[in-house]
């Protein structure tokens, strides 16, 4: 992921920087600006997938070049990081586009809830499912078995998973956040189905898969949040399940488009999670180790 940082001050650089680094991302990139116009240039040629800018600068404000990036629809996602505290001066970074906005001196967990909802795709997860395309396909859909999903998970994860199928509930917001995956079709990349699990269960398969040390999944309970790796051994995991969604008459399986960490409720996930149609397989998701979350797969239905 590649980030830009705006700032005239090299020590408030630096420590943005540092930030990045200190919040485990690895494969990160990073460029810098002095101001919003020199910001600019590196925009349009570099394309970076986040700009953190300061507000007040010279030549060029970040407000400003917020509103030249939205005029010029390079879309480009920001955050502020300012002195500023006027509550109208802060809705005018907001409607501008501002995905954040924090105040200096930033503690270390307030920038880090800030940045992983952008990092690990709840932004864009929220946009895929709000903005759904017309479902066009011909084939019906046809849920994991609930043997076979068990036995793709077990094949690869090192500690064992028990998965067992509870009532239709709605989703349990009291397990924030929560990590949605997203299948669609070959041909068509139009949403067909769902996985949503909440952040015990994500916790649970994330550190299985590798066999993680229990403190590990605690500390994710604690601070309401997953590494990026554990992301990434959840990912794995959805790639295999998607094969599963299986149709034998059209041969047709799905693939995985993304996997997104959620971290509060929106109108359409919601609405997937009320829904009580009868492609949807709900399930306890319990391991010896680490304890038992939430899971629903599920139809993508208008």
């Amino acid at each position: 992921m590649k980030f830009l940082i705006v700032d005239d001050s090299p020590a408030m650089q630096t420590i943005i920087r540092r930030s990045l680094e200190k919040a485990g991302y690895a494969d990160i990139e990073f460029r810098l600006a002095s101001d919003g116009s020199e910001a600019l240039d590196t925009i349009r040629t570099w394309e970076p997938d986040l700009v953190i800018t300061d507000w007040h600068m010279p030549n060029m404000s970040g407000l400003d070049l917020m509103q030249e990036c939205n005029r010029q629809m390079l879309g480009i996602r920001f955050g502020l990081v300012t002195t500023e505290t006027s509550p109208e001066r802060i809705q005018e970074a907001r409607d501008a586009g501002a995905l954040f906005v924090l105040h200096k001196p930033f503690e270390m967990d307030e920038f880090q809830r800030a940045l992983v909802p952008i990092i690990q795709g709840s932004v864009e997860g929220e946009e895929i499912l709000s903005r759904q395309q017309e479902d066009k396909t011909t084939y019906d859909l046809h849920l994991p078995a609930l043997s076979a999903l068990t036995t793709v998970i077990n094949g690869v994860c090192h500690n064992p998973i028990v998965l067992e199928p509870t009532d239709m509930r709605s989703i349990d917001y009291r397990h924030l956040p929560y990590v949605v995956s997203l299948f669609c079709d070959h041909d068509q990349a139009v949403i067909k189905a769902v996985c949503i699990l909440d952040l015990r269960a994500a916790a649970i398969l994330g550190c299985s898969y590798e066999g993680a040390d229990k403190s590990i999944l605690q500390q994710c309970l604690q601070e309401k949040m997953l590494d990026r790796h554990l992301l990434d051994n959840i990912k794995r995991l959805m790639k295999l399940t998607g094969a599963l969604f299986y149709d034998p008459s059209h041969k047709q399986d799905l693939d995985l488009k993304g996997v997104h960490l959620i971290p509060k409720p929106f109108d359409r996930l919601e609405k997937l999670g009320d829904s009580t149609g009868d492609k949807r397989l709900d399930l306890r998701v319990g391991s010896v180790e680490y304890g038992e979350g939430q899971m629903i797969l599920m139809e993508v239905v208008d």
